[in-house]
């Protein structure tokens, strides 16, 4: 069994296990971090969801929009107040990922909510 030691295990390698990741080497630089995923790392949540990820970013958009998007998805069986927090906390971290110099990814990710919750 091969082993590897670490100051912080994080369980995932989706979007929220990367920002963990992030924060955390943020936080203290000189952590070794290991993040661990019983998936390959293209196949973990963030990279597999249905549309990719969105944002509030459009006038036509809304936070109501965006959450009930977002809880429709998991059939009602999210944490509220936690998506509730995500879709508010989005724009945000879409412009931080923006920062990091995921152009592409952004121009991809930050996509209208309005037309999902219509449809």
């Amino acid at each position: 069994m091969q082993t590897f030691q670490a100051d912080l295990a994080i369980v995932g390698a989706g979007g929220a296990g990367l920002r963990a990741a992030i924060a955390a080497a943020q936080a203290n630089p000189n952590a070794k971090i290991a993040l661990i995923s019983k998936v390959y790392p293209m196949r973990s949540h963030t990279v597999a969801a249905e549309g990719g990820s969105a944002a509030v970013a459009q006038d036509h958009d809304s936070f109501e929009y965006h959450f009930h998007d977002t809880v429709a998805g998991g059939d009602w069986l999210c944490e509220q107040d936690v998506v509730d927090y995500f879709v508010h906390h989005c724009p945000t971290e879409m412009t931080q990922l923006e920062l990091w110099g995921a152009h592409g990814a952004v121009a991809r990710m930050v996509a209208s909510t309005y037309v999902a919750s219509a449809a």
